[in-house]
């Protein structure tokens, strides 16, 4: 008798539960827009053009809508990485430096990604890229 008192608070406990796990939507369900983020790790790091040796060092998220621009991220990854890494190697110092100069560059970086997702027929739905960090030195 006492092991059925116990039980009573576990079986109230769970039946309050089972709505809220029964509508656990899936992601995408939960999405209306169906925006996935697919980071690029590990972070960028590469020198650019410069009177001295410098580099950049950034960690890059893209912002996809839709499960197949996600997969088709995922199965691209080396070839994003290698535009992406040319694209930052190609940059100024004056440019890198200013806020408009890093809008600039993430502007291109979604247009290289675009490209590289053309080039193999895949789905572009690349919304934004996101630089998580940034750092110049």
């Amino acid at each position: 008798m006492k092991k059925l008192f116990n039980a009573i608070p576990v079986l109230v406990a769970m039946a309050l539960a089972s709505p809220v796990l029964a509508s656990g939507a899936s992601k995408e369900e939960a999405d209306p827009e169906g925006i996935t983020y697919v980071e690029l790790a590990p972070a960028f790091v590469t020198n650019f053009v410069a009177p001295k040796i410098r580099y950049l060092k950034a960690d890059v998220t893209l912002k996809v809508k839709g499960a197949a621009t996600a997969d088709a991220v995922n199965r691209h990854v080396p070839f994003i990485r290698n535009n992406l890494v040319m694209l930052f190697s190609r940059q100024e110092e004056e440019a890198l430096n200013s806020p408009e100069g890093r809008q600039h560059l993430k502007e291109e970086a979604l247009q290289e990604v675009i490209n590289a997702l053309q080039a193999e027929s895949e789905p572009t739905d690349v919304q934004e890229v996101l630089f998580t960090s940034f750092i110049v030195d």
